[in-house]
């Protein structure tokens, strides 16, 4: 079940200590994948907003079975003795045979409550216990059903919704209410032991304008303190009694997600905050906080040392679990609101781009490159994006802690003698003369030759002929690609465009996360690059590593001019050591 266990309290545990940011494989489920996955005896389960449940091979992404009930599942699925259950939007709880799908009982909870102040997309996951199941609704009532024939044993009407997946612990049942009540009930009878409620429960929302008052996460149980936050902005712990511990005040941002705990590490992120932030166990002191470039409603996962966190901007984050610091990240096209999950080796988790993903691990890569600069001049004709393709790659640097720089800016940087420990990424593909002249003496090729990284994501600039405002092309007659970068594509003619062909990732493309495939001109002879990262369909070299003195390295990828993806590989050859 969600977390694997009834008190949520499971991390992922692994031999090996690696960085899962590689895909391995992805599958398209036709529509946005927010539930979390369930993963038992070599299949992977999941549902997606239009109603479809799969049941798909975990090594290959290959389905086994599909169940179509026609209402979005966005609920988490558990499994016990061959059977998997999970809940849809119509209220339905469904039991299905895990071998085939084949429907074995379904139980239809009471009509939806009226909740204007939903916005909120996670439902009451099913939580086994015994042979029992438990399971909260959009009535407002928490129900217990016998799991093998799906028979009602008691509910227990609350003030409100029931979006909360329980937790179950010494045979009480926990779980929170949209209208901000917290419950302990004995599993026996369905009768309450204790109620808490928190700071949102007494708040006019209409003053606010906004909710503050819902509980959607799972509360989780370490000892005898029980974690959860709520959208009146707090994190809380209390104690199996119901006794207040500590809060903590995320600052008018709603917490959605349900907390990680490891020893005394209990991690959690936030909304409109955009953090994720490590607190002590036991007294609720901030440890660290690391800034995200969105909301981050997605449920963190600790995987040894590490923590991965999904985000609204579509990045799963791995992060360290020590400090917080930032180890690698993999790019999805969709929000992320499904939580990862791992198992065997590989990573699992869900976008809103439609697809589920499946992550391969790799040995932690060594970042060697501190300083980090994208160029962005509107000023200066981009000769390969358009429709705003710049500006989005523009935007996701500058959240990933790059500085944006102009051209004036890029002359000083690229003029510093200590040039070794930079990367410039090129969102605008424009050389300025004064970078360029002098050839092999030229700033730019004094950066490379000094240790710097350039990273250009399209067209190569020398290719062509400006006019001095960097406004106009003039023509392909530049040889200065050769003299100024030793990149020797012939003719400068269209014999050296070549024309658009597709380029095919290598096995050191795929480590640096380039896309699958992508279309391209200039493709150059292997011989006359260092280090091919992926090859067009001709046999060339397309995306390529050409070295220079002290480490400097001129990187050739190419993103799509109008929507460019799989950005998270601009920052891996931005930072990572090429070797």
């Amino acid at each position: 079940m969600f977390r694997d266990n009834i008190a949520h309290n499971g991390y992922a545990a692994t031999p090996d200590d690696l960085v899962y940011d590689t895909r391995d494989w992805q599958f398209d489920a036709g529509a946005p994948v927010r539930s979390t996955p369930l993963i038992n005896k070599g299949r992977i389960y999941f549902g997606n907003t239009k109603g479809d449940f799969f049941a798909a091979d975990k090594k290959t992404g290959q389905v086994q079975w599909q169940y179509h009930t026609g209402f979005a599942i966005n609920s988490s699925p558990a499994c016990q003795d061959g059977i998997i259950y999970f809940s849809d939007n119509e209220q339905t709880l469904y039991a299905l045979k895990e071998s085939n799908g084949e429907l074995q009982w379904k139980f239809r909870m009471g009509a939806k409550l009226d909740y204007p102040w939903r916005f909120d997309y996670y439902y009451s996951s099913p939580v086994l216990f015994e042979d029992k199941l438990v399971v909260g609704s959009d009535d407002g009532n928490l129900y217990l059903l016998d799991r093998n024939d799906g028979k009602l044993v008691w509910k227990f009407k609350t003030k409100r919704l029931v979006r909360s997946t329980a937790a179950i612990v010494n045979k009480e049942v926990l779980f929170g209410d949209t209208e901000g009540i917290f419950y302990s009930l004995d599993i026996m009878t369905g009768k309450e032991k204790w109620a808490y409620t928190i700071t949102g429960g007494s708040m006019d929302l209409e003053k606010f304008g906004f909710d503050r008052k819902a509980m959607l996460a799972a509360p989780v149980v370490s000892g005898e303190k029980i974690i959860f936050g709520a959208r009146d902005v707090f994190l809380y712990c209390l104690d199996t009694s119901g006794r207040f511990i500590w809060k903590v005040d995320h600052v008018i941002s709603w917490i959605i997600s349900t907390v990680a705990i490891k020893d005394s590490f209990v991690v959690t992120s936030t909304s409109d905050g955009r953090f994720v932030q490590a607190v002590n166990l036991n007294t609720g002191k901030e440890i660290w906080k690391y800034h995200t470039p969105k909301a981050t409603w997605s449920s963190p996962l600790i995987n040894n040392d590490k923590v991965y966190e999904g985000c609204y901007d579509g990045q799963l984050f791995c992060l360290d679990l020590a400090t917080g610091k930032r180890i690698s990240q993999f790019a999805t096209n969709g929000i992320i609101y499904s939580s990862p999950v791992i198992s065997g080796s590989l990573l699992y988790m869900g976008s809103d781009d439609g697809n589920l993903y499946a992550l391969k691990g790799h040995t932690p890569v060594k970042q060697v490159i501190p300083e980090k600069y994208v160029y962005y001049d509107v000023a200066k004709l981009n000769i390969y994006f358009r429709t705003g393709g710049d500006s989005r790659i523009r935007e996701y640097l500058r959240g990933a802690g790059f500085t944006v720089i102009v051209t004036d800016t890029l002359e000083k940087i690229f003029a510093d003698a200590s040039s070794g420990g930079k990367t410039v990424v090129f969102a605008t593909d424009y050389f300025s003369k004064k970078i360029v002249e002098n050839n092999e003496r030229s700033l730019l090729r004094k950066f490379l030759d000094g240790g710097g990284r350039i990273v250009l994501l399209g067209n190569n600039p020398p290719f062509f002929r400006m006019d001095e405002s960097g406004s106009e092309v003039m023509g392909l007659a530049s040889r200065k690609i050769d003299s100024v970068l030793g990149l020797v594509y012939g003719p400068t003619d269209t014999r050296a465009f070549g024309g658009f062909f597709t380029g095919f990732p290598t096995d050191k493309g795929k480590y640096f996360g380039l896309p699958p495939f992508w279309v391209s001109n200039f493709g150059i002879d292997k011989k006359r690059v260092d280090q091919v990262l992926g090859e067009d369909e001709n046999g060339q070299a397309s995306a390529f590593i050409k070295r220079y003195n002290n480490h400097g390295a001129f990187i050739q990828l190419w993103m799509d001019p109008e929507l460019p993806v799989n950005l998270d590989a601009i920052i891996k050859v931005s930072e990572w050591d090429l070797d």
